[in-house]
């Protein structure tokens, strides 16, 4: 008998000391870092002879800083210097 209560002393003390079991579940945050790209354009006015307009064209790409737009814009300038045409401010 004295075993028994002795077993049964240690089996509601082990329930009471025993931490419940909390599943964590791991969740994986994922984040979409998007690479924030602006429209850069240059539009080109075409002029004849006589200084009038023949018509327009605009050229754009996406940049995602200003110094890379004004790289493009100035690669547009030389493309159309190297295909003959003036460029006036």
């Amino acid at each position: 008998m004295k075993k028994m209560i002795l077993l049964a002393a240690f089996g509601i003390a082990g329930l009471v000391s025993a931490k419940p079991t909390f599943v964590k579940k791991s969740e994986k945050q994922t984040e979409k870092k998007e690479a924030k790209f602006r429209l850069c354009g240059v539009l080109v006015t075409f002029y004849d002879s006589d200084n009038n307009p023949t018509g327009s064209q605009w050229f754009l790409t996406d940049t995602p800083t200003l110094s890379s737009c004004q790289a493009y814009q100035s690669f547009v300038q030389w493309n159309l210097t190297q295909g003959g045409y003036t460029i006036t401010p």
